[in-house]
């Protein structure tokens, strides 16, 4: 079993508009690049495509702070780069994208040869927690893993925090579109949407997310 992740990094790539198909399949040999030992201390790596927006994003995740930066200072990062002012209409914040994770859930879900790991489908929820209210939402997404736990049809699911920020969220995976829908319905939203006044300066940003790729340690 691999050690549990502590930090990350969540990276949005917006694409030109005449480039989303180069940049997935950029992404696509991304992920050739992280598979096998190459990247030994990246315990998940994660390649989104935002639903029905020009933006991609890499999530990965790591015990610690020298796997960041290897993965930092890697082939993946090089060649994302290397290919930025031709893909992108902006250059990628990854010093933005640092992230602590609070709490997650890692249960490997398909086969090492398969691209995606049996995963089609995510959500990219962003949470800015009220300035008084930072510890609190620290605590309730820490407080939730025993209810995603409970969820079958939920097998990767990570709690964040960004930084140095007042911002939070929440990177999940599903199997199928009804695993996700499943979670929207779940104990986990519900406890969420029912502290929005209480504890968050607005209401969450979720962003619905297809799968391009995925490697799990």
């Amino acid at each position: 079993m691999s050690a549990a992740p502590k930090i990350g990094l969540l990276v949005p790539l917006h694409a030109k508009h005449d480039q989303v198909d180069a940049v997935a399949q950029f992404l696509n040999v991304g992920y050739s690049l992280t598979t096998g030992n190459q990247e030994p201390e990246t315990l998940q790596w994660f390649a989104v495509k935002y639903e029905d927006q020009p933006v991609f994003a890499i999530f990965d995740t790591f015990a610690a702070e020298s796997g960041r930066k290897a993965h930092i200072d890697g082939k993946v990062a090089d060649a994302l780069r290397a290919n930025a002012s031709t893909l992108l209409a902006r250059g990628p914040d990854i010093t933005g994208g640092h992230i602590d994770i609070l709490a997650s859930k890692v249960k490997h879900t398909g086969p090492e040869d398969d691209v995606k790991k049996g995963l089609t489908c995510g959500l990219r929820v962003l949470l800015k927690a009220k300035p008084h209210k930072v510890d609190d939402v620290r605590a309730f997404l820490k407080s939730a893993v025993p209810l995603v736990d409970a969820e079958q049809e939920t097998p990767l699911w990570y709690a964040i925090e960004f930084s140095g920020s007042n911002v939070f969220g929440i990177i999940d995976f599903f199997k199928t579109p009804n695993g996700l829908d499943a979670h929207l319905k779940g104990e986990v939203a519900k406890a969420l949407f029912s502290k929005v006044d209480e504890l968050l300066e607005a209401p969450p940003d979720v962003v619905k997310t297809e799968v391009l790729g995925a490697t799990l340690q």
